[in-house]
């Protein structure tokens, strides 16, 4: 883009909507639009002029703006979205890269990973962590519980049924027919139609270099960056593992930067979590608090966390009387949420709901089916122990599913 074709682009804080305008303006010279987030969660909406390792450069109606990477939470690819069906192939790197493929190959000790998007890529055998040959499917669990669990050799992954069995040894080269797999000193030619998947040993402990972002391509390919730098023709990256790829941006989805600088709280397990009934209960109240009892990332009902239409992926679902407490790491200065009655029991619900920092208050509200939802920010510099409170309110506990959609804490 020439410096002086600075496009009309509207910066819209929390909301990033772009009018017909704009839109037709970036789809005549093939500019995908982006949003770019910041940790305060200001939202500004145009076109990438640069993006280094400290900067990204956006052109908007205002003119250019310039924003640290240091402050960003994300940076998103409007036009596009990342692919929704599981791969065939897929493959994990040492750095946590993890790739959509069409095939997977090893010869002397080279991985060959054909991409499903197109293009190759070429690493050490050993800096591969695991590939998986066939759809998850419903044995998806037991996939993921292998990988993650520590390893003293490699294992070779096969599925009889819906279950998962695998053997120790040290697999060599993978072609289109045979996995070559090494037990008690013999290589043994295995039929790769019959493999499910292959995980490699990693010492632990190996050092990496830090990333400065995870991006996700919309193929579904999520990458581990090390170095970044883009502009209006596309983005390019180093892996911490040394690979550099190429992408423009209509195939980009997402760059994450928050990192260690957005913790959620969905993600920690509460110090302790204690839910009372309005009424006494008996014998039954440990089957009515497993009901009413704090939900992570869903509804009370089961369903997405909604609030005002909008659905969220992280968050917590609390129902009167509730309150969870956790222990925050350290370096965390401010507290984020927007919270609400879930649209599936609106407009009823009413709750009072109050926030302590290690005992103080931090803040006090009732919230009702007929509020919309509300956000809130907190200064929690110096706390160690986060409280939330959702007591009863005026409609005893009818209808009190109270929403802290993305709950989270920021450096």
């Amino acid at each position: 883009m020439s410096p002086m074709a600075v496009c009309p682009v509207a910066v819209v804080c929390g909301v990033g909507l772009l009018d017909e305008n704009l839109l037709s303006w970036l789809r005549a010279r093939d500019i995908p639009a982006v949003e770019v987030e910041t940790l305060a969660g200001q939202v500004t909406t145009g076109a990438i002029v640069e993006l280094t390792q400290r900067h990204v450069v956006v052109d908007t109606t205002d003119g250019r703006v310039e924003l640290e990477l240091a402050a960003l939470k994300e940076l998103r690819v409007r036009a596009s979205q990342p692919a929704q069906l599981s791969p065939a192939v897929e493959v994990q790197l040492a750095d946590g890269s993890t790739l959509v493929a069409s095939d997977y190959a090893v010869a002397d000790g080279r991985a060959s990973i054909a991409l499903a998007a197109g293009g190759q890529v070429e690493v050490p055998a050993g800096d591969v962590a695991w590939v998986r040959l066939q759809p998850c499917g419903a044995v998806g669990s037991q996939w993921s519980k292998l990988v993650t669990s520590p390893q003293s050799t490699d294992l070779l992954v096969t599925r009889k049924g819906e279950v998962l069995d695998y053997h120790g040894g040290i697999i060599s080269d993978v072609g289109q027919a045979t996995v070559g797999f090494e037990m008690e000193g013999e290589v043994l030619p295995v039929r790769r139609r019959k493999v499910f998947g292959l995980i490699y040993y990693q010492a632990a402990g190996r050092p990496m270099p830090e990333t400065i972002c995870r991006l996700t391509l919309a193929d579904g390919s999520r990458w581990a960056v090390r170095r970044l730098a883009g502009d209006a023709d596309g983005l390019r990256w180093t892996s911490p593992l040394g690979v550099e790829r190429r992408a423009d941006w209509a195939n980009v989805y997402q760059l994450d930067f928050s990192g260690d600088k957005i913790v959620y709280l969905s993600d920690l397990e509460p110090q302790s979590v204690r839910w009372t009934p309005f009424f006494e209960m008996g014998q039954q109240r440990e089957a009515v608090a497993k009901l009413f009892g704090l939900r992570r990332d869903r509804s009370l009902d089961g369903g997405p966390l909604q609030l005002a239409g909008r659905a969220y992926t992280k968050g917590l679902a609390l129902h009167s009387r509730s309150e969870v407490t956790y222990r925050l790491p350290s370096g965390f200065r401010r507290f984020r949420a927007v919270v609400g009655i879930d649209d599936a029991v609106r407009p009823y619900g009413h709750v009072l709901l109050v926030i302590r920092g290690d005992g103080a208050v931090l803040f006090e509200r009732a919230v009702t089916g007929v509020d919309p939802p509300l956000p809130v920010e907190l200064d929690i510099q110096g706390v160690r122990r986060l409280t939330i409170t959702v007591d009863f309110g005026q409609q005893l506990d009818v209808a009190d599913h109270l929403d802290v959609c993305e709950a989270r804490v920021v450096k």
